[in-house]
């Protein structure tokens, strides 16, 4: 683009009493000065001005922009013209001086406006194609939970009638079905909406942690750590149930039970900030090791609607250690 605008440029002010040399030169100079107004609009004051609505410090900073490149470029010229054509006029001619800074602000004003409209135009069609995607995903996703939802609805029935079948003295039991009971019944009626408050959530992934816990050894180190301050946000349904069932996943073995450690932590790191972090033991000897470098279909699946739903806003990191696996989800919500 530079290349072509450069040319055009060349042909235009073209002038046969100069040498190729010398006007090659002021056309690359000028270019070069352009992409300042060009890339500086394009990149940081339509993003963090004109896309916030700050009008008044976008144009201020438009009128600045505009004058100083002009300005800068009318000098750095006038010094290319005298090293290459040594006439020593770097400093012009009082009826050329007008000409010339009414030449070179016309051009940053069009550099600037193009850095503008190409941003926008980009960013519009950039969030036309996530849109779409999303609408997609949505989609496809509410197809398959329509599919889905025959056998929960069942489930969700059987356990409410086990429920009342078991002795009131097993107390574990009844409440182990109904545990499982309130996950059921979460997912069929409260995982409707694109956004959920975060305390729904949170309660699922207790049930989920509790349920877990119990077909794991009597000694085994679990902790959920939950912040209190959690309750004034929404968050997509079932958004960080994937790290958690990774973490019971792929947790170790062990004989003996204390060295089978679960840390799930939740937290805000700062006010529109949540921090979900699961740290598990693994054994490098078993097969989970495979399972830890191809990963799963539920992560992937994160992955995916992450990419959706949070664009620019999330941060998944998921790191192997020598007999540590720990996954960590920062994400940012507009709540």
């Amino acid at each position: 683009m530079w290349v072509l605008v450069g040319g055009f440029s060349f042909l235009t002010y073209y002038n046969p009493a100069q040498t190729i040399y010398s006007q090659l030169a002021n056309v690359v100079t000028v270019s070069a000065l352009q992409t300042i107004p060009f890339y500086f609009f394009a990149y940081v004051l339509v993003p963090k001005l004109l896309y916030t609505r700050r009008f008044v410090a976008f144009m201020t900073c438009f009128i600045f922009l505009v004058v100083f490149t002009g300005l800068l470029t009318l000098f750095i010229t006038r010094i290319v013209d005298d090293l290459t054509t040594h006439q020593k006029n770097i400093i012009p001619k009082w009826t050329q001086l007008g000409p010339y800074i009414n030449l070179f602000i016309w051009d940053s004003i069009i550099a600037a406006a193009c850095g503008s409209v190409l941003k926008i135009i980009t960013d519009r069609f950039r969030i036309e194609r996530r849109l779409a995607e999303v609408e997609k995903e949505k989609i496809s996703t509410e197809l398959s939970f329509l599919r889905s939802q025959i056998n929960p609805h069942f489930l969700f029935n059987v356990m409410n009638t086990i429920y009342f079948q078991i002795d009131k003295k097993n107390t574990e039991a009844r409440l182990s079905v109904e545990k499982l009971s309130e996950m059921l019944r979460y997912q069929l009626y409260e995982c409707t909406s694109d956004k959920i408050e975060i305390y729904k959530e949170l309660l699922y992934i207790k049930n989920y942690v509790a349920i877990q816990t119990l077909r794991m050894e009597k000694d085994s180190d679990i902790r959920l750590i939950i912040d209190q301050d959690m309750e004034n946000f929404f968050i997509a349904p079932l958004l960080i149930l994937p790290i958690v069932e990774n973490a019971f996943k792929h947790v170790s073995n062990f004989k003996e039970p204390g060295k089978n450690k679960i840390y799930l932590t939740v937290k805000k790191q700062d006010k529109f900030t949540m921090l979900m972090e699961a740290e598990n033991t693994y054994d490098q000897s078993n097969v989970q090791k495979h399972l830890l470098q191809t990963g799963g279909l539920g992560m992937q699946n994160l992955k995916r609607r992450l990419e959706l739903l949070y664009p620019d806003k999330y941060e998944l990191n998921i790191n192997k250690g020598e007999n540590i696996f720990n996954t960590t989800l920062k994400l940012q919500y507009d709540d």
